[in-house]
C-alpha cells in the first residue's frame, strides 16, 4: 500500500488540492496528516478531499480548535484524529505519528516502530535510526520555498519525498 504523508498546511488549501491529486496519481490509497491545518475550515477541506480514502491525522501546535476537528473526524467514515502522539499499525507496519520531532525521535530510538513520522520543522527528512525510518514530509504551506509531501510504500518500507511543482500567486 502507498500512503500519502503530508504536514504543515497552515490554511493553504490551494496547495492541498494539487498535492492530493498528485498523491492519488502516485497510487496512494491511504493518507496521513501530521498536523497544522490551522483552522477547522482547512480540516473540513482535507476531509472532503480524502472522503473516499482512510485518513489518520494528529493535531499540531497551530491547530486552534482541536475539539471541532475531533467532532468533524468522528462524523467521517474513514478519518481518525489521534492524540498528539499515536502509535498505530497499518498494512503490517507499526507507525509513530506526531507533529513533534521529540516523539518521533523517542520512538525511532526505542525500536518500537517501523517508521516514526513527524512534521513541525517544515523540512523534508528521510533517514534511518537503527531499523526505524525517521521521516518528515516537509510542508504544504510553502514557507520554506519547498511545497512537498511523502509517499510511504509499506511493501518496501521506503518513503519517497516529492516536491509539488505548483506555485500559487
Amino acid at each position: 500500500m502507498k500512503i500519502g504523508i503530508f504536514s504543515d498546511l497552515h490554511d493553504r488549501t490551494d496547495h492541498l488540492e494539487p498535492a492530493m491529486h498528485r498523491m492519488r496519481l502516485l497510487g496512494c490509497g491511504h493518507f496521513i496528516f501530521l498536523g497544522d491545518c490551522t483552522t477547522p475550515e482547512s480540516f473540513r477541506r482535507l476531509l472532503e478531499l480524502t472522503e473516499d480514502f482512510p485518513l489518520d491525522a494528529v493535531p499540531g501546535n497551530n491547530d486552534y480548535d482541536v475539539e471541532t476537528m475531533r467532532r468533524m473526524a468522528a462524523s467521517s467514515p474513514a478519518a481518525r484524529l489521534h492524540p498528539e502522539h499515536a502509535l498505530i499499525t497499518r498494512y503490517g507496519m507499526k507507525l509513530s505519528l506526531s507533529h513533534y520531532p521529540k516523539y518521533a525521535l523517542r520512538e525511532a530510538r526505542s525500536g518500537n516502530a517501523d517508521a516514526a513520522l513527524y512534521g513541525h520543522t517544515h523540512q523534508a527528512v528521510s533517514e534511518r535510526c537503527g531499523g526505524c525510518l525517521l521521516a518528515n514530509p516537509g510542508e504544504l504551506q510553502g514557507r520554506t520555498g519547498r511545497i512537498g509531501f511523502g509517499v510511504l510504500d509499506t511493501k518496501t518500507r521506503i518513503i519517497n519525498l516529492h516536491n509539488l511543482d505548483f506555485h500559487a500567486p
